[in-house]
Formats: C-alpha cells, structure tokens, sequence
C-alpha cells in the first residue's frame, strides 16, 4: 500500500511539475501586443490614404463618405452617397488605394 501511496504522489508532483512548464512556456507570449503597434500605425496611414484619394473625386461631393476602419489592410467605408454611383466610386477608389487588401462597403445611399 506505500508503494502505490508513493507512486501516486510521484505521478501527482510530475502533473505539478508539467503545470509549471507549461505556464513558463506561455510567459514569452505577452511581449506579442508591442509588435502590433506597427500595424496599427500601418493601419492609421492606410486609412488616410483611402479619405484622402475619396476627398480628390469632384464626382463623390455632396457625399458624406469615410473610411470608418482599416485593420490589415482591409477598409471599412461608411456614411452616405446621392445615389448608386458615388457608393460603387467610393468602393472602387477604396480598392484602387495602395496597401487596401479589401473592402467592405457599407455605405448608404440616400
């Protein structure tokens, strides 16, 4: 009975031990939010350049269209549009951007 008394605790302090190693190996994985503050800026440019190229088009004024969001290179439009035209511009001007991956569009037209 003292052996598998002994055995157990032996198989027990090892899980302990595992635990422990597990929880050291993960550690290392905080330091990863400070590499994501290149992508946010990178994603900060990306959606300037799509309100500025929007802001160029003589055909979009009177439109009340920005670009809302842009993470990895996928841009979010948002606001309003005079009619189809203006959306599918602001749209197409959006994927035309350098760096835009994507677009979704989700403008409205009035």
């Amino acid at each position: 009975m003292k052996q598998i008394h002994s055995a157990l605790a032996l198989v027990v302090f090892s899980a302990v031990l595992a635990g422990c190693a597990t929880t050291e190996a993960q550690a290392p994985k905080a330091a990863a939010p400070a590499a994501t503050a290149p992508a946010a800026a990178a994603d900060a440019a990306l959606t300037t350049a799509v309100k500025t190229a929007l802001g160029k088009e003589a055909q979009l004024s009177g439109a009340k269209i920005t670009a809302a969001a842009t993470t990895d290179g996928a841009v979010t439009l948002s606001g309003t549009a005079k009619n189809e035209w203006q959306q599918y511009l602001a749209g197409d001007i959006a994927k035309k951007t350098a760096g835009v991956k994507s677009v979704k569009n989700s403008i409205k037209v009035d």
